[in-house]
């Protein structure tokens, strides 16, 4: 008889961090291409992609600052896991 081998799920918190990050990182390409459709398909408002247009996109320090939590949340996860 096998049992099925137990994985430790990944919190919901590096799920949502790690979706962010894909998020602005799509905008920020779409941005560049001046693509609107592709903003709009991301679920951002006109108003939205007007304000993001007229800061530059998503600051690479925000993308950052979520990869270090991820990182930080992690490690918490493996130090419970042992």
């Amino acid at each position: 008889m096998s049992y099925p081998v137990s994985s430790i799920p990944v919190p919901i918190d590096i799920i949502r961090l790690e979706q962010a990050n894909a998020m602005m990182r799509s905008a920020n390409l779409a941005l560049a291409r001046d693509d609107v459709s592709t903003l709009s398909a991301l679920g951002f408002s006109h108003q939205h992609i007007g304000e993001l247009k007229q800061k530059g996109g998503f600051r690479s320090s925000s993308i950052a600052q979520n990869t270090r939590m991820i990182t930080r949340l992690r490690k918490v996860g493996d130090a419970y896991a042992q």
